[in-house]
């Protein structure tokens, strides 16, 4: 992927906020609801964000013949080959594109262990215009290695919440990151899932995650750090 000399770096807020000084990158997008796909691609018009939009995995990587800046942004679960399906087979010819997912709730564990192998980002169903756009400002900023607060938050702030977690709510999070759901992680600590999902509220309290995929993001950043 494109590199730059730390001399050349911009912010991501006075590059990719700007259209004119934005470098070349395009999203693809997968969705097969055509009415949901037709709002994306008119929000990331809206933002001069230049898209193409599939609705099966098998359109995109039959199209995709010549690598170009950009990320893929597919839901989970399509026809044919799944866009996590997509995301392995990328990686083994290994095209220079990024991965992100979107996932329904019930997908989050299998998309947090997804972002452990090859996939950049995901953000979870139903998706919202700001949540979007915030997806494909990361990715340009990881394509461009461009300096940029990844998660929006002070890594300071960040590692000052992880600290004030108790010994219980750190081993669920842990599990957490680990990609293990509510559930199985009631059954390896054995307690209810009623209580974990108690754990995991006052988590998101603690550290003032908006949903799994952000907390999920503040945890990987203070452990680069």
């Amino acid at each position: 992927m494109a590199k730059n000399k730390a001399a050349d770096k911009v912010s991501v807020q006075s590059e990719f906020s700007q259209p004119k000084k934005r470098r070349p990158f395009t999203v693809f997008l997968i969705v097969d609801d055509r009415a949901l796909r037709e709002t994306l691609v008119e929000v990331l018009k809206s933002q001069k964000i230049d898209v193409q939009d599939y609705m099966t995995t098998m359109e995109f990587y039959h199209d995709y013949l010549e690598a170009k800046p950009g990320v893929v942004i597919t839901e989970m679960n399509l026809r044919g080959m799944s866009g996590l399906e997509l995301a392995d087979k990328l990686t083994s010819e290994n095209k220079d594109v990024l991965v992100a997912l979107m996932a329904a709730h019930a997908e989050a564990p299998a998309a947090v262990r997804a972002m452990q192998d090859n996939v950049l980002d995901f953000m979870l169903r139903p998706v919202n215009s700001e949540s979007l756009i915030a997806l494909v400002g990361r990715a340009y900023a990881h394509f461009y290695d461009v300096d940029w607060e990844f998660v929006g938050e002070d890594l300071e702030f960040i590692e000052d919440s992880l600290r004030r977690l108790t010994t219980r709510e750190n081993e669920v999070l842990n599990l957490l990151v680990e990609g293990h759901s509510s559930r199985q992680i009631a059954e390896l600590l054995g307690v209810s899932t009623k209580t974990v999902e108690a754990h995991r509220s006052r988590i998101n309290d603690r550290m003032r995650s908006n949903d799994l995929a952000h907390l999920l993001r503040m945890v990987l950043a203070s452990r680069d750090a």
